[in-house]
């Protein structure tokens, strides 16, 4: 585990996630270079005032949430002296995972799991659950 890509949303789970990677790195003296990533659902909109500007604005504000999600875990990375790179894109969660891993050619995903409870999860579908069929690499869940 060298080159990693953390999935960061801001739940309590993903900021777990975060610090197992720190402490990983602590604990085994690794040197890991990590790329966060966040990924904000596009707008679904409809009707037939909608134009290109309006949809350009949504985009940017979109990702602009997507750095301001990074800047935390940017900072603790940072801070433990572990090399970093932010990421914000939109889109589906799991393709997009499993697209930035292939692409920065990291050799394992992590991300913390919500925990919406099996009943939830078996309704909504689990975003860890894709991300884990979706990529190419071994994927590291924190709870």
């Amino acid at each position: 585990m060298r080159k990693i890509l953390l999935a960061f949303d801001g739940s309590d789970s993903s900021k777990r996630a975060v610090q197992y990677v720190i402490d990983f790195a602590r604990m085994h003296g690794a040197t890991l270079d990590v790329h966060l990533i966040n990924v904000q659902h596009e707008a679904v909109l409809y009707g037939e005032y909608v134009n290109d500007e309006m949809i350009d604005n949504m985009q940017q504000a979109l990702l602009a949430k997507a750095r301001e999600v990074l800047e935390w875990p940017a900072e603790q990375l940072k801070g433990a002296g572990i090399a970093q790179q932010t990421h914000a894109l939109l889109g589906n969660v799991a393709e997009q995972v499993s697209i930035a891993s292939k692409q920065l050619g990291c050799d394992t995903v992590v991300m913390g799991t919500r925990g919406l409870g099996s009943f939830s999860g078996m309704l909504l579908g689990s975003v860890a659950t894709r991300v884990v069929h979706a990529v190419p690499v071994p994927v590291l869940l924190v709870k």
